[in-house]
């Protein structure tokens, strides 16, 4: 059906004015109501259908019962048509049900439509919060990957209209659904180790991956426009727009490695010990920037220190950096991880690993350790219909998505950063924020 001239988008735009007014506390209201979806289904559309989002999709949210994937979203052509054309297969192979999967090039378009609950939000770092504000308006509850995004004004806009319309947002923090990382937290919560004093985060560095950048011949069905987005317009080349090189290690689309796979270690951080860092922090460190020779311009890697006003230390790494520091008290440490040190002694927690210095909690600990599992969309789906609590909210993933933030701000201003995390300001340098935390959206891609 062709849209009428006084479409849901062009309403939103007209009526919805973002107010530069005080800060609101990044809290979402969790409803206590059952789903009353049609089918008791809950709708979900995927947008950004590239590596991840296709691997999300597909074991995270095809096998869940009671969600359909409707929609997929994708600028390269062949990713939305084609993974469309599969998810359609899936749901006759496995429920005997005839299913349509829309194809588009446009997420807007997804927002518009009615039977659409939620999205799955699996795109480069610098088009999350644009994504996920623009479908809060929408009343679409959210699934986004991490890192959250790159300008604070955009993380305080998405709090405000997901409160305003009442829709939950679920952070891509795995790890928040695996049972032994649970029991983890859960005894680091609990006191079994004591009180906490000092973690350390790791996770690895950025990748030097070989590209060639004078590779300029667009893909058929491509389109760069949509890929840029809000980013600053820049010409097509594969390692540029390869979601396995430039979208993770170009400054325009990412601040690297040290949020986009920091965000797991430090989401557990933040999961364990979030009421110590809800004031004041200082942040200081250094780390490499890639060389200037090739496309990447992020940072590689990182050595940075915390300090907490109310008495935690941090410790955050790169895992080459940290090898030497972490393997004196876990020899066989994982790539990535986040340590716990308490006065009692010490838990190590990971997707993929789990211990402890103490004999008796290393042993309850070890329930069965596994890198991935299916809970994290399903818990979305139970989330959205009302069974059970959020358990991967938007205040987390600011806190963590912020020490990320903190730590490239100190790295690439040489400076020691002090941040306030309650009101979300820098208290002593208000201009770091323009410079480094904050990004202008290219017309016509703003929010």
């Amino acid at each position: 059906m062709k849209p009428t001239k006084d479409t849901r988008r062009n309403f939103l735009k007209k009526s919805l004015i973002v107010s530069t007014g005080a800060m609101i506390a990044p809290t979402i209201l969790t409803s206590c109501s059952k789903w009353k979806g049609a089918n008791n289904r809950v709708n979900v559309a995927h947008i950004g259908v590239g590596g991840r989002g296709r691997s999300t999709t597909t074991h995270y949210f095809l096998p869940v019962a009671d969600s359909r994937s409707v929609a997929v979203c994708d600028p390269f052509a062949d990713r939305r048509n084609n993974f469309a054309k599969a998810i359609e297969a899936h749901y006759l192979k496995e429920f005997d049900e005839k299913l349509v999967c829309q194809p588009y090039l446009d997420f807007e378009e997804i927002l518009e439509r009615d039977d659409i609950d939620a999205v799955h939000i699996s795109t480069g770092d610098y088009w999350h919060l644009p994504i996920a504000i623009k479908a809060a308006r929408a009343g679409k509850h959210i699934y986004c990957e991490k890192p959250l995004g790159l300008s604070l004004d955009n993380m305080l806009m998405l709090v405000k209209e997901a409160k305003r319309n009442k829709v939950h947002f679920h952070y891509g923090t795995q790890q928040r659904s695996l049972i032994h990382c649970q029991k983890g937290i859960d005894m680091v919560r609990s006191g079994r180790i004591g009180e906490i004093s000092h973690v350390d985060v790791w996770a690895p560095p950025g990748v030097e991956r070989p590209v060639n950048p004078d590779d300029k011949n667009i893909p058929e069905g491509f389109n760069l426009d949509k890929w840029l987005g809000p980013a600053p317009e820049k010409e097509y080349s594969f390692a540029r727009c390869s979601h396995a090189t430039g979208v993770y290690h170009i400054y325009d689309y990412a601040i690297g490695f040290i949020a986009g796979w920091g965000a797991h270690p430090l989401d557990i951080a933040v999961w364990g010990v979030k009421e110590k860092m809800k004031g004041i922090s200082t942040h200081k460190g250094n780390g490499v920037i890639f060389p200037e020779e090739i496309l990447f311009d992020t940072i590689s890697s990182w050595d940075v220190d915390i300090e907490y006003a109310k008495g935690l230390t941090m410790h955050f790494m790169s895992t080459d950096l940290a090898r030497p520091h972490v393997t004196k008290y876990l020899p066989n440490y994982a790539g990535d991880g986040t340590a716990f040190f308490g006065e009692k002694g010490w838990i190590s927690i990971s997707r993929g690993q789990i211990a402890s210095n103490i004999p008796e909690i290393h042993e309850e600990l070890n329930v069965g350790v596994v890198g991935e599992n299916g809970k994290h969309g399903e818990n979305f789906i139970k989330i959205i219909k009302g069974d059970i609590k959020e358990i991967a909210p938007l205040e987390d993933a600011i806190i963590s998505d912020c020490i990320s933030h903190m730590g490239n701000i100190a790295i690439r201003s040489g400076a020691e950063v002090k941040w306030d995390a309650k009101k979300r300001k820098f208290p002593d340098t208000p201009d770091l924020e323009n410079q480094y935390f904050h990004r202008k959206l290219r017309d016509p891609y703003t929010v």
